[in-house]
């Protein structure tokens, strides 16, 4: 029996991933995208009473920047919950996408083989292009949380999530991204700020709550039109239209941030230890609660508004912040 199981465990596998399509490689590469959608979760919602999944839309947005991406290469992955095959054996529930010039090579099954992106990253490294060219990101699910989180991927319990283990991981990827896209709610807080600036240059993220509703992957285009576009040029104007896009359907509050890492002093560790602090004192880590706007708590004495970032905000409708004209662009918890 045991000899069996062994054999089964093998057979099946704990991580990896399966080819099930490859074509000849067609040309060469001037950017690269990596899309990461985490699905497993509750992300359903509805729009005009029709029933929807986030990570369902975010899937179809990826690909379609896929195929329209002639001149770059982009790797999409599908976190869908695990299952488990003859009761704990993983049945590979994870898809991964790997276009380049528009075209699909190679779509694959996969497990992880911890909370991180791990399994992920050992994918990209075996599939993508060599070339030296410039990298991007993007990551769609609910706020990564700034401490460890067990329940964060509702098929594994068992498994940690969080701000540190995220931005550790996305060195397995690269060394450094040129542009990361946080499409989450609650993460253009200090804490996940001073993380990713070891690992990126420019970073856009929602200091508070976008409802589900995430930024949209339209202005990707730009990278067809000029793949040498200046990095932070490029997030101003992918945020502006995810802000408008956001605006023109949402009557809460919509806030999206652009910073500039590279440009941020030695200010930015300062604003992550006070937030820290502020963490550590409270009874309870919240986890998942809304952010305020960090200009609003008692840490913070000095201007929050750095050189090199940007604001776009819409105060709610109703409600009472719907007179607040002006957002630091930064989240905390209280």
């Amino acid at each position: 029996m045991v000899f069996l199981l062994i054999a089964i465990f093998l057979a099946i596998g704990c991580s990896g991933s399966k080819t099930i399509s490859q074509k000849q490689d067609p040309g060469e590469v001037n950017y690269r995208i990596v899309s990461l959608i985490h699905a497993d979760a509750n992300y359903l919602y509805h729009d005009q009473g029709e029933a929807k999944k986030a990570n369902e839309e975010a899937l179809k947005e990826s690909i379609e920047t896929a195929r329209n991406a002639k001149k770059g290469e982009v790797f999409i992955f599908h976190q869908k919950p695990e299952r488990k095959a003859f009761l704990f054996f993983p049945k590979k529930d994870r898809v991964f996408y790997h276009y380049r010039n528009g075209k699909l090579l190679n779509k694959g099954n996969y497990s992880p083989i911890d909370g991180g992106l791990t399994t992920e990253a050992q994918i990209y490294q075996s599939y993508s292009s060599k070339k030296d060219t410039k990298e991007y990101l993007i990551y769609f699910g609910h706020e990564i949380p700034t401490f460890k989180d067990r329940n964060y991927h509702r098929s594994m319990s068992d498994m940690n999530f969080d701000t540190e283990i995220f931005t550790n991981d996305l060195k397995k990827f690269s060394s450094h991204f040129d542009v990361t896209i946080l499409s989450t709610c609650n993460n253009g807080n200090p804490y996940m700020m001073e993380k990713l600036k070891a690992v990126t240059d420019v970073a856009v993220a929602s200091p508070q709550n976008l409802h589900l509703s995430y930024m949209s992957m339209e202005k990707f285009d730009l990278l067809e039109k000029n793949d040498s576009i200046p990095n932070g040029i490029f997030a101003d104007f992918f945020a502006h239209h995810a802000y408008d896009k956001l605006s023109s359907n949402l009557s809460t509050m919509v806030t999206i941030s652009v910073y500039w890492l590279t440009a941020f002093d030695d200010n930015l560790e300062e604003l992550s230890n006070s937030y820290s602090e502020h963490l550590q004192k409270t009874s309870k880590k919240p986890l998942f609660t809304d952010n305020a706007d960090c200009k609003d708590l008692n840490i913070y004495s000095e201007p929050l508004h750095f050189y090199g970032m940007t604001v776009f905000y819409k105060a709610p409708e109703f409600g009472k912040k719907a007179n607040q004209k002006k957002h630091s662009g930064w989240g905390c918890k209280e």
